[in-house]
């Protein structure tokens, strides 16, 4: 009985372990809360409340010789954005999804890497998303 109990408690820590916690995807690591998921696209990484009511998109790549000015206007352009404000070396602009929705874009970068994050359902899940953003650390 001892043995099935350690079992069930082993398999319980190692699930939670798996949806919750610091999770490493090459150039930067994130704390991912229970109840979201997140998967690697190459550069992007997607992170989605389970219940799809919030999710975010997290890009870190070079910027191949581009100011971050540059990267914003191009970005704004391919994303079909609009309102870009820039606020310090950083740029935030606006866009709609491919499903229609609304979502915010903050990109910054130094070092000749740029960070890209869009938020969609910032509404739902705002503390979520911050402690997300704020758990962000470049390798």
């Amino acid at each position: 009985m001892k043995r099935l109990v350690l079992a069930a408690v082993l398999a319980l820590a190692l699930t939670t372990a798996a949806f919750a916690g610091v999770q490493d995807f090459g150039s930067f690591t994130v704390d991912v809360p229970a109840g979201w998921t997140a998967e690697q696209d190459g550069e992007t990484v997607g992170i989605v409340k389970n219940d799809n009511t919030a999710s975010m998109s997290i890009t870190v790549d070079s910027t191949e010789g581009a100011t971050i000015k540059e990267l914003a206007d191009a970005f704004v352009e391919a994303l079909n954005g609009r309102n870009l404000k820039a606020e310090g070396g950083s740029y935030t602009f606006e866009m709609t999804n491919a499903n229609g929705v609304d979502s915010k874009a903050f990109l910054s970068g130094e070092d000749g890497k740029y960070a890209l994050i869009v938020v969609t359902g910032l509404e739902n899940a705002q503390g979520e998303i911050s402690a997300i953003i704020n758990s962000l650390q470049e390798k």
